[in-house]
C-alpha cells in the first residue's frame, strides 16, 4: 500500500493496523482480565501493576517496580513476560534508573518498536525526580493511529502507577507545576 508522509511510529503503526484488522484486541483477552489487580513477589521484587487506559482502542497499562541492579531491572523483565497478556502486547516500553554501589546514576530505556517512546518514559522518570524504579508500559494496538498522542497515554498511565504504587519518594516533585526562578 502507498503510504505518503507519516511522522515517526505512524507507519508502524499502520502496517499494524492492516495486518492486524481481522484480529480483535477482545478475542485475545478481556478488559476485565486487564484490570485484575496484581502484585507479583520474587524474592525482594515487587511489580505493581496499575490501572487500564482505552484510548481509541488501544489498551495501555503500567508497571512499577523498584530496582537496585541491571540483575533486578532483567529479573522483573522475565516476571512481567510471564504474564501471557503481557507478553501479548504490542509493545512492552520501559525506562528505568537506579543508583549503584559506587553511587552512580544508571539510567536506560527501551522503546519496543514504538518509536521515542521510552526516552520520554525515562524523562518522565527524571522530571519527577524517580531514583531506583523501573517502569514498563505495555500497549495493546486497537487499530486505531494514535499519532503523537499515544505518548501522552503511555507517560500518564506510567505517572498514575508510579504515584499509586506508593514507590515514588522524592521530596520535590508536587503537582507537576514548576516554580518560576527569578528574574527570568
Amino acid at each position: 500500500a502507498e503510504y505518503g508522509e507519516l511522522e515517526d511510529g505512524e507507519l508502524e503503526d499502520l502496517q499494524l493496523a492492516e495486518a492486524l484488522q481481522e484480529i480483535q484486541l477482545e478475542e485475545v483477552f478481556s478488559l476485565e482480565d486487564l484490570r485484575k489487580d496484581f502484585t507479583y513477589s520474587t524474592e525482594d521484587l515487587e511489580i505493581h501493576t496499575g490501572e487500564v487506559l482505552v484510548e481509541r482502542k488501544s489498551y495501555f497499562q503500567a508497571h512499577v517496580s523498584r530496582v537496585h541492579s541491571k540483575a533486578d531491572v532483567s529479573g522483573v523483565l522475565r516476571k512481567l513476560l510471564e504474564n501471557p497478556k503481557i507478553s501479548a502486547a504490542t509493545h512492552n516500553i520501559l525506562a528505568y534508573r537506579y543508583t549503584d554501589e559506587a553511587g552512580r546514576c544508571n539510567e536506560d530505556y527501551e522503546d519496543d518498536g514504538e518509536a521515542k517512546a521510552g526516552g520520554r518514559l525515562l524523562e518522565l522518570l527524571q522530571l519527577m525526580g524517580v531514583q531506583d524504579l523501573l517502569v514498563v508500559v505495555s500497549r495493546w494496538f486497537g487499530g486505531v493511529l494514535l499519532g503523537p498522542s499515544r505518548f501522552k497515554c503511555i507517560n500518564n498511565i506510567a505517572r498514575d502507577t508510579i504515584l499509586s504504587s506508593g514507590l515514588h519518594t522524592d521530596q520535590h516533585h508536587t503537582s507537576g507545576k514548576r516554580k518560576k526562578r527569578k528574574g527570568k
